[in-house]
């Protein structure tokens, strides 16, 4: 099973529109952080999933009332990774890059992203989405939601990301 983790962009999609290889639940929740996710871990260990994709780390940046440095949200990330890997000695992770939103946002969401590429797990995979969804340092127009926030997928946005991610999921489930 493939497990998506995260917040309101990975609950925003049914996921089953892309992935016809293998079963998938979606446990990600809007709003949620690096903390809320922290805080799941055990439902995500119950599951017991084959494969892990997780997005998170955008609301550690938008909410001001939590607004961590992006060695905070990259440190926090790392923190979530290790730990499943370790109560999950059979599952995969893939980590995409926390996504492009406004430009105020860049330099941290920016600076994280270089962090969590760098970390060294077997099992582990580091996916950038930037170039499928960014337009220099914001996400493109034509991929925004018209919802008023800076970072919400439309389908179109939906489907770029997938174009990257699908492939990489496909290769990391055991078949």
């Amino acid at each position: 099973m493939i497990l998506f983790v995260g917040d309101s962009i990975s609950h925003g999609t049914d996921w089953s529109k892309w992935i016809d290889f293998a079963p998938i639940e979606n446990v990600a929740v809007p709003g949620f952080t690096t903390t809320d996710v922290e805080n799941q871990i055990e439902q995500i260990v119950a599951i017991n999933p084959s494969v892990i994709s997780l997005l998170i780390g955008t609301n550690d940046f938008g909410d001001p009332t939590i607004n961590r440095s992006a060695e905070e949200v990259a440190e926090k990330i790392d923190e979530i990774v290790s730990t499943l890997l370790d109560r999950l000695p059979k599952a995969q992770i893939l980590v995409s890059s926390i996504l492009p939103r406004g430009a105020e946002f860049s330099s941290r969401i920016t600076l994280a992203n270089g962090f969590i590429s760098k970390f060294e797990y077997e099992r582990f995979t580091y996916l950038d989405c930037w170039p499928a969804l960014a337009d220099g340092v914001e996400l493109k127009s034509e991929f925004l939601l018209a919802d008023g926030f800076d970072v919400h997928l439309n389908s179109a946005g939906y489907e770029a990301w997938a174009s990257v991610l699908v492939p990489e999921l496909r290769r990391m489930f055991p078949k």
